[in-house]
């Protein structure tokens, strides 16, 4: 995968959605203002199906319709399209920082050798112990005062040198960011953390929606990964029960970092358990069955 930077932009915004317009409005409406000021395109990777807002027809913005297409691959086809030398990624229910393209172009500028940079996620869905079990798995190394400088970030809050893309290219598994950020790490690109890009995330299902969005996500993940499975990927698949347990203490000892939240976290820990057990179940499935259509049912 290459990226063509045509000088016109300093920033590409990729926000890639499942769902559609409107009910990614969140993250839209937060990044459309800061556009003009950071110089920057906003390209969405939709796979809805859902029409088009009339304000996607500007200059500066790109709605791309990818009908059924998984959500790595939506993301990836986001960064291809990029133009500009930074290329940024938050997702649809996410609500970036008000100054957060401004943000991002400034950590580029204070690490011009790092190849990644990525900031804070803070929890926008804080009423129900079910969200934050959510946000406890999926986010809390990158939950302030500072994201985890060693982490494997998700894909809210996320920023890339578009050079790299044709530097090191992402090949197999490593379309997915978490295999990508690790494969840069060992190849001694600097992947650096900033307390100074923050995002809120806001999600909110139920326990039976959220469970099966965390079995779909393990699923999808060990899919793309089965054709390159380790013994520890083995042991996911094959004893879901304990590496669920293992998880969930890791989550309890990394909210000890985080003295802000902790007692939501621990307040929130056998859902967490139990969303971490759906995860390594659909891991499971994954690497014996492949990812089926679980790509489609994540955003």
């Amino acid at each position: 995968m290459s990226v063509t930077n045509d000088g016109a932009y300093q920033l590409s915004i990729v926000i890639p959605t499942r769902v559609g317009w409107p009910h990614m409005r969140r993250s839209v409406d937060a990044v459309l203002p800061q556009l003009d000021a950071a110089r920057a395109e906003l390209i969405v990777a939709d796979a809805s199906g859902l029409p088009v807002p009339d304000f996607a027809a500007a200059s500066n913005i790109r709605w791309l319709r990818l009908p059924g297409l998984p959500a790595h691959g939506l993301r990836q086809h986001g960064y291809s399209q990029a133009r500009a030398a930074i290329v940024a990624i938050t997702e649809d229910h996410c609500a970036p920082a008000a100054d957060w393209a401004a943000s991002v172009l400034a950590e580029h500028a204070r690490a011009p050798r790092a190849a990644v940079v990525f900031g804070s996620v803070e929890n926008g869905s804080r009423d129900k112990a079910v969200d934050w079990a959510l946000y406890s798995v999926g986010y809390l190394p990158c939950a302030p005062p500072r994201p985890a400088a060693r982490g494997t970030p998700g894909h809210a809050n996320l920023s890339f040198k578009s050079w790299i893309f044709t530097e090191l290219p992402p090949v197999g598994d490593q379309v997915l960011e978490c295999r990508y950020l690790g494969a840069l790490r060992d190849a001694g690109y600097e992947v650096l953390a900033t307390d100074r890009m923050q995002v809120t995330h806001f999600q909110s299902a139920g326990l039976p929606a959220t469970a099966r969005l965390l079995f779909h996500n393990g699923r999808m993940i060990a899919g793309v990964r089965r054709g390159r499975m380790t013994g520890r990927d083995w042991l996911r698949a094959l004893a879901p029960g304990p590496v669920a347990m293992l998880r969930t203490l890791r989550t309890l000892g990394l909210a000890r970092s985080k003295p802000r939240i902790q007692a939501n976290v621990c307040r929130s820990l056998p859902i967490i358990g139990l969303l971490h057990l759906s995860h390594t179940i659909g891991e499971g499935v994954g690497y014996l069955g492949g990812p089926g259509k679980s790509g489609q049912q994540v955003h």
